[in-house]
């Protein structure tokens, strides 16, 4: 059996409090990163503040993009091609409307107002 002296046992205390510190401040800090983990105002802030942040990010490039040349060249051809569309879906209304009233059946010409389904006049042809 070793004995070993007093300076001996003294060096072990200190270590073993040198121990007892470390662990404690790892023990500290695993609990101030759980303790933010459950801080939930804390992370929904920071959720937001992200969130916001690539809006604005998209919101730029998106203004840069709009205000390039070649884009407003395509939007006017686009506004060219979505116009002249409208145009012409209004003519095909105006003249599913306003087409003759008349129409002719075999020999019968038959007269109907828009929106009816009987005939007004009814008049034999020669």
């Amino acid at each position: 059996m070793t004995m070993q002296g007093k300076h001996g046992a003294e060096a072990g205390t200190e270590e073993l409090r040198e121990e007892v510190d470390r662990a404690r401040h790892e023990l500290g800090e695993t609990v101030e990163q759980l303790a933010a983990k459950a801080d939930v105002k804390a992370l929904a802030r920071e959720k937001a503040e992200q969130a916001r942040s690539r809006a604005r990010d998209a919101a730029a490039s998106a203004w840069q993009a709009a205000g390039s040349e070649e884009t407003m060249a395509r939007a006017r051809q686009g506004g060219i091609v979505v116009a002249s569309a409208g145009a012409l879906a209004a003519a095909a209304v105006w003249m599913r409307r306003h087409r003759g009233s008349t129409r002719r059946v075999g020999p019968v010409r038959v007269r109907v107002r828009t929106g009816q389904r009987r005939a007004v006049k009814v008049r034999r042809t020669k």
